[in-house]
């Protein structure tokens, strides 16, 4: 009895916890202080990350088109275009699948949105997976969900046609994003590809926090932001932190520590000739992630 009493009390919390985050959002009063500090980077800010960068264009029919699915149907509602299908179609095309190819979705949630509307828009077939340590063994609509850390995911070498990521790696703490790059170069094919998708490079090195209880000290050369109404650095399972990159801090914490099999690329998505997403309309994003970037590792 005293088991059930608790887990119907920790229930309640998780579901107040996450009415509180909505609020926020609904009232334009979420990021705060995160919209205060950082912005994203400009053209010749990003030129000291070192990295080859290259524009992903789309036009908004290219949009339309693919939310044009009964997965995405809640996008296609919306009379402007949301930063998450966008995610989605960026990584799809910068992947460049094909009949038969085995994917991984890492972090990817129980819902996992992006493989659902990858296979309901591809006229071929995959062999999906779906990574998160807390549902290892689960198959649902053909997808198979995998456990693991996201630095040691139990797949064998070479064994993955290529691999998403989408809005995790901002969360991933210490040294995952590291690790976790390298373990994706492991999985990859010869010539296959990493997304991660979206890449913030920013003003400042930063690690935001939204919850005191779990904060850590910073022993890096990041800027520390504590902001109560974060919710870039998001809630529920993985709760907390978020970190972005100046484009010197990515070059040498993500570009420098690059397996010597690999190589990477920056994108700037567009949209009709345009940064997006809009932020005035995608207001549930900080202000940082007004110009979308994606990162592309290629295993050479």
């Amino acid at each position: 009895m005293l088991t059930s009493k608790l887990d119907v009390i920790n229930r309640l919390g998780r579901f107040l916890n996450n009415q509180k985050w909505l609020l926020l959002t609904n009232l334009h009063l979420n990021n705060l202080k995160v919209n205060q500090v950082l912005r994203s980077t400009n053209d010749s800010e990003i030129e000291k990350a070192q990295t080859e960068v290259n524009n992903l264009s789309f036009s908004e029919k290219d949009y339309r088109d693919f939310v044009n699915s009964d997965v995405l149907s809640q996008y296609n509602q919306l009379d402007y275009i949301h930063s998450k299908p966008l995610e989605y179609l960026a990584t799809m095309t910068l992947l460049d699948l094909r009949e038969g190819d085995e994917i991984l979705d890492a972090a990817g949630g129980e819902e996992a949105e992006y493989i659902k509307a990858l296979v309901a828009v591809s006229d071929f077939k995959l062999t999906a997976y779906c990574q998160d340590s807390l549902l290892d063994g689960k198959v649902t609509d053909g997808i198979k969900y995998i456990g693991g850390s996201i630095d040691a995911i139990p797949l064998p070498d070479e064994s993955l046609d290529g691999i998403s990521c989408h809005h995790s790696f901002e969360h991933f703490r210490d040294d995952l994003d590291i690790k976790f790059i390298k373990e994706a170069v492991r999985l990859l094919r010869v010539g296959r590809k990493l997304v991660i998708a979206p890449l913030f490079l920013t003003n400042e090195y930063a690690e935001i926090w939204n919850n005191k209880q779990i904060q850590k000290s910073n022993i890096e050369k990041a800027i520390t932001i504590f902001d109560n109404t974060a919710t870039f650095a998001g809630w529920g399972a993985y709760e907390g932190f978020a970190r972005t990159y100046s484009p010197a801090a990515f070059k040498t914490r993500i570009i420098d520590n690059l397996p010597s099999n690999c190589h990477a690329k920056i994108y700037k998505v567009l949209v009709d000739g345009k940064p997006v997403p809009d932020i005035k309309k995608n207001y549930h994003q900080p202000l940082l992630n007004a110009e979308m970037k994606v990162l592309v590792i290629v295993k050479s």
